[in-house]
């Protein structure tokens, strides 16, 4: 990893909540997070990317954690991904689920045993709605 960034969207606060209960954690998911990926999360990206030198056409490979198929839909369609670009996401999600934090690692790990080009840009999504980002190369 030569790179990290983060990026809390704005009036997104509520949109993606944690909280700690009786059961273990208790997760909400608001309807608008798929409209707050695609009006904040390329012009941030490319801005991050520019001051690290890159541009997303640079970027040789996706490790899009799937927070479900409407999150991956909204990243592909933000960033002019195509479905085969972000295939490997989709593949861990149909056979695993959404295992929190950890589906990247997996998604990962399957990239790596495909032998996807770097660079690469691990991509997840966190409360708040924060965008984090991982460059790898």
């Amino acid at each position: 990893m030569v790179a990290a960034g983060s990026n809390l969207m704005p009036d997104a606060e509520d949109s993606m909540t944690w909280r700690i209960g009786n059961h273990g954690f208790q997760m909400t998911l608001s309807p608008r997070v798929p409209d707050l990926i695609g009006a904040h999360l390329r012009p941030w990206l490319e801005a991050w990317l520019a001051s690290l030198g890159r541009r997303l056409e640079d970027l040789n490979s996706w490790a899009v954690h799937p927070g479900g198929p409407r999150v991956l839909t909204s990243v592909a369609k933000a960033l002019g991904l195509s479905e085969a670009t972000l295939a490997t996401s989709a593949e861990i999600l149909a056979e695993c689920g959404n295992m929190s934090s950890l589906t990247v690692l997996f998604i990962l790990q399957r990239l790596q045993q495909q032998g996807a080009r770097l660079p690469c840009l691990a991509l997840g999504f966190g409360p708040g709605l924060v965008a984090e980002a991982a460059l790898l190369e």
